[in-house]
């Protein structure tokens, strides 16, 4: 409960809070209830307080006496002049009242002075519209009678000013008498169009059925009527581009295209003019151009003379760049001759198109700058005709076929010495691999001709035997072949390598290898070397002669073009284009010749050989063209850049080349997978697989032999064989060292197999010229020489045969060392015979021999 507080305490607070706004600081106070006893002594205390601020009022009012009477004095004064304000505010709301009355009666006065100026507007549109639409009818009637007396020009500006009369009824275009205006005025516009394009017609008729187009002056009618006078008709019309458009198709379609046109009987229609006619005369057989620049001038004189300015000059602008463009395209490019026989035609013919373009200048229409341009153009039109007739030659002759093939030799002479084994003949051949190494560098013998290295392999040119006169055999490169050279390495043939490799050679490779201690050695060598003469056949098609005498005629007619007696001629400056046609045209016999020659069975053997011989020819060609340029042509001399050419020609051969021996390759390899490595080869059905591939791969070597042995000279056809038989024999060799276990029957069979392969040694007989006498021996083949690992194959089926004590005196005392490693000949003897210690000791003295023990 609450302590009881003084009430005259709670009265005090309560009084405070009122007049001063203080509330007490006690919390007893604040909390405390306020009794009724306390009521009277706040009553008390308020009386109090208000008795003592009216005291106050009272003493403050005293000073401030007069300024109140003055506060009075002013109030009273602003009441007045409130009063007087308020009586002039209720005299202007009379005067407004008054005023707002006499507004009223202004507006309807003024409303019917407007309803009178616009009844006065109205009465005067009224009659200037009336009297226009007179002046309108009026313009219509003249334009009709002026119609009707042929005055086509009045009529038509009469015309266009009742019409520009009919547009200004803007307010009345909807109106019935407009519509009329406007259709009396659409029928007589209409009305003078038809009898303009009857003049028209009538001054210039054009009949395509009979071919035959007349162009008067004047015609008469009502009056006398003129060309002129339509013109100007047709101009005010806007018509005259479309009349002149329909003069020219008519007159292209009746006259040009039939004279330009050549007929499928190579016959053109003749043009005569006969006064105001220009008509067709029937068909002329002579197709001259000469006659053909005669008709265009009288073309031109025709229309020139007897069409207005306004009218020929338009006519002109579309007329004459269509005839200069078909007379370009269809008959002065025909007549631009292909070779230099025609050049004294070509220039008459320059000469009449000046004379053309100078007749259009005269009379001024366009198409002289066109034919100037063709003019200036002239010596590039001429190289251009020039080498697509070459190019559409050598298209030609390839679309005919390889045509007749023929047998081609080349000789070549070359010095070499007394250390090469091509001296020795055929007893050379023992030692062969004597002087050889893998690593060893092979190197051509210096060439007396000068020409450049060819790489063909030197097996590529049949040498025999040592003749009397120096020639060689190529049985004397025995010594010269190294055996152990892979089969790529040797050939230089990569699958995708675009890059010159190496193909059979055509020349001998010397072997460097032969070093002495002294150079009294060397100097005896030098002195006592010699000159032997190479030669070769191989066939060749009939393309690379017909391509080599276009390439020469080229060449020749570039020669002519820069004797100093042709350095006038307009065609001149072809002079050096045309050096730069053989480069095209080896660029499409390389891009087409291998679709064409792909229709002969030996196509790539004949596309190699005609790309060599052709590559040969030119070489030759081109070496002797600054001797040959150089008396009559000196500007040609230099200009022949044939060597870049030649040696793509080269790549391209020796890349179909190489293309034909892989396609060889892949397939004898087909055929020998079909044995599926000779595992199993004495069980059927896996021994007639090995049966059925050995016989089909020495078939398909017998085949290739006769396909290409009409086609590649004798050592080269060599050369390719061993190359194939290379690739069968390592196979072979291959798949029986990874034989793991070879039975006694297997080891037999796999002989055979080997014997059968062997058989194809009869294939590489060198080839006896006819007048060496026969001795009565048969000729050793050359297998040995042209198949790197043949030996090694020969050694493989002696070894399948063979017991160990035969396996052990080849390795110790043959030659066995020399084809076999003892890893690969210890593997074999694993797998031939079973573990026994007599297997282990020849096994045991095979490795102990390598390491000099």
């Amino acid at each position: 409960m609450p302590s009881r507080v003084p009430d005259e305490q709670l009265a005090q607070a309560v009084l405070r809070s009122a007049k001063d706004g203080v509330y007490p600081d006690s919390e007893e106070v604040i909390t405390a209830d306020v009794p009724p006893t306390t009521l009277p002594i706040l009553v008390q205390l308020l009386d109090k307080a208000r008795e003592e601020v009216k005291i106050n009022i009272r003493e403050l009012s005293r000073g401030t006496a007069p300024d109140i009477d003055g506060w009075i004095s002013q109030a009273k004064q602003l009441q007045g002049d409130i009063e007087e304000s308020r009586a002039s505010a209720r005299g202007i709301v009379r005067q407004s009242e008054v005023g707002k009355s006499l507004e009223d009666h202004v507006d309807d006065a003024s409303s019917k002075v407007d309803l009178l100026k616009g009844e006065v507007s109205f009465n005067e549109t009224l009659a200037e519209t009336l009297g226009r639409i007179q002046r309108i009818h009026q313009l219509l009637h003249s334009v009709q009678e002026a119609a009707l007396g042929d005055r086509l020009v009045d009529a038509i500006v009469w015309l266009a000013n009742a019409q520009k009369e009919i547009g200004m009824l803007r307010a009345f275009e909807n109106t019935r008498i407009a519509t009329v205006l406007k259709g009396k005025a659409a029928d007589l516009h209409k009305a003078i169009v038809e009898t303009i394009d009857d003049c028209w017609n009538a001054l210039i008729s054009m009949d395509q059925s009979t071919g035959r187009i007349k162009i008067k002056h004047e015609i008469q009618r009502a009056s006398l009527v003129d060309v002129h006078t339509i013109v100007m008709a047709l101009t005010k019309l806007g018509l005259v581009n479309s009349r002149i458009n329909e003069l020219y198709q008519g007159f292209d379609k009746i006259i040009l295209a039939p004279r330009l046109t050549l007929a499928p009987d190579n016959t053109v229609a003749a043009i005569s003019v006969t006064g105001d006619d220009i008509q067709l005369t029937g068909r002329l057989p002579d197709t001259d151009i000469k006659v053909l620049f005669q008709d265009i001038d009288c073309i031109i004189d025709y229309l020139s003379t007897r069409l207005p300015p306004n009218i020929a000059v338009p006519l002109s602008e579309i007329l004459m760049p269509s005839l200069v463009s078909r007379f370009i395209s269809k008959w002065l490019l025909s007549s631009v001759p292909s070779s230099l026989d025609g050049m004294r035609d070509f220039q008459e013919i320059l000469a009449l198109v000046l004379h053309l373009a100078d007749v259009l200048d005269s009379v001024g229409w366009q198409g002289k700058a066109d034919l100037l341009d063709w003019v200036d153009q002239a010596p590039r039109v001429w190289l251009t005709k020039r080498r697509e007739t070459s190019l559409d030659q050598v298209r030609a002759l390839l679309s005919k076929g390889l045509g007749k093939t023929r047998m081609v030799e080349r000789v070549e002479t070359q010095t070499v010495s007394p250390e090469d084994e091509v001296f020795h003949g055929h007893g050379g051949g023992d030692d062969w691999n004597a002087e050889w190494s893998d690593d060893e560098d092979r190197t051509n013998v210096t060439n007396a001709s000068t020409q450049k290295d060819e790489e063909d392999d030197v097996s590529a040119w049949g040498l025999d035997q040592v003749a009397e006169d120096g020639e060689v055999a190529s049985s004397s490169l025995n010594a010269r072949i190294n055996k152990n050279a892979d089969n790529e390495e040797a050939w230089g043939w990569g699958e995708d390598n675009d890059q010159e490799t190496s193909v059979p050679l055509s020349r001998t490779k010397m072997n460097k290898n032969s070093q002495t201690s002294n150079g009294a050695s060397q100097e005896l060598r030098e002195d006592s070397k010699r000159e032997i003469t190479l030669k070769e056949v191989y066939s060749i098609t009939a393309l690379p002669e017909a391509v080599l005498e276009i390439i020469i005629q080229v060449i020749s007619d570039a020669e002519t073009l820069a004797q100093p007696n042709y350095r006038r001629s307009p065609i001149a400056p072809a002079a050096a284009g045309l050096f730069l046609i053989p480069t095209l045209i080896l660029a499409i016999y390389r891009a087409t010749a291998p679709a064409y020659y792909a229709s002969d069975i030996s196509g790539s053997m004949f596309l190699y050989n005609d790309s060599m011989w052709l590559a040969e020819q030119l070489r030759v060609f081109a070496g002797n063209q600054a001797l040959r340029a150089g008396a009559k042509s000196p500007r040609a001399i230099g200009r022949l850049k044939l060597d870049p050419d030649v040696n793509s020609l080269e790549v391209f051969a020796k890349r179909t080349y190489g293309k034909e021996m892989n396609s060889q390759r892949t397939i004898l390899g087909d055929l020998l997978d079909g044995a599926q490595g000779f595992a199993n080869c004495t069980e059927p059905p896996f021994a007639g697989e090995c049966e059925i591939a050995i016989s089909s791969t020495v078939d398909r070597m017998r085949a290739l032999h006769e396909q290409w042995k009409g086609v590649l000279s004798h050592s080269a056809l060599l050369q390719s064989l061993g190359s194939l038989l290379s690739t069968v024999t390592n196979k072979i060799i291959m798949d029986i060292e990874d034989m793991s276990d070879i039975s006694e029957p297997e080891s037999q069979r796999l002989a055979a197999f080997c014997n059968e392969v062997s058989k194809v040694e009869d294939l590489f007989v060198p080839e006896q010229p006819p007048e060496t006498p026969q001795i009565g021996e048969s000729a050793v083949p050359l297998t040995a020489v042209y198949t790197p690992n043949w030996l090694k194959f020969q050694y493989l089926s002696n070894i399948l045969e063979s017991s160990l004590v035969d396996i052990k005196y080849l390795w110790s005392e043959g030659e066995l060392r020399l084809e076999f490693t003892a890893d690969e000949l210890t593997d074999l003897i694993e797998a031939l015979f079973a573990d026994s210690e007599h297997r282990r000791r020849v096994i045991g003295e095979i490795r102990r021999s390598l390491m000099g023990r």
